[in-house]
């Protein structure tokens, strides 16, 4: 059985999508830009850099890329940092991982000033041998290469490695690259939930069920 785990964090592992959405869209808000959920399930895989850029250079957000990044940060690295916990079974099954000698991983959308804060005040963070923001990549989850690469510092190949999101996007493109893809249940994607069912090897609805 493979033992390396890859798990994104936001929806994943934490029931943060209602405070990442509306951090994230609030540029969109401040800026009067009509939208609707495709502009959130776009948004997600990109991080706060490049979905920054992706206000500029795509929307016309009149405004700079730091600037717009100063701005969710600021808005959310506080809840990160309180308010965001574990979804139900999250600590009990990456607790029984690593006591079973797996290696865990995280790759996330979000920059270190959120993922750490939050992985330490959920008291997970010492059970994961690497965190990586998209951002230590250059890349977003809408590339494939992110996930070649994670492989890669690794030292595995891809098809050993078992990857969890919520992430319609994120997961097609870590299947693209060889990762045994795991769908994960979150409120803000459950009208994916079929369409996970159908592409990837599995979808967990609940941790408590992997227990």
């Amino acid at each position: 059985m493979n033992n390396i785990y890859v798990f994104d964090l936001d929806g994943t592992l934490v029931d943060s999508m209602p405070y990442f959405k509306k951090g994230i869209l609030s540029i969109a808000d401040e800026a009067g830009i009509n939208y609707d959920d495709t502009l959130i399930k776009t948004l997600t895989p990109l991080g706060c850099l490049k979905g920054a850029e992706y206000y500029v250079n795509v929307l016309g957000v009149k405004d700079t890329v730091e600037n717009i990044v100063f701005k969710i940060q600021s808005r959310l690295i506080y809840e990160y940092s309180n308010n965001i916990f574990t979804k139900p079974g999250v600590m009990e099954y990456l607790k029984r991982l690593y006591d079973n000698g797996s290696r865990l991983f995280v790759l996330t959308a979000n920059p270190h000033s959120f993922a750490d804060v939050c992985l330490k005040h959920n008291k997970i963070f010492d059970l994961f041998e690497r965190v990586w923001s998209v951002e230590d990549f250059g890349l977003s989850k809408s590339d494939p290469q992110i996930f070649y690469d994670v492989a890669s510092l690794i030292k595995c190949h891809p098809c050993e490695v078992n990857y969890f999101d919520d992430s319609l996007i994120a997961l097609e493109n870590a299947k693209k690259a060889g990762f045994i893809t795991y769908g994960v249940y979150d409120s803000h994607s459950k009208q994916e939930i079929a369409l996970m069912k159908e592409k990837f090897s599995n979808v967990v609805i609940s941790f408590n069920e992997q227990l």
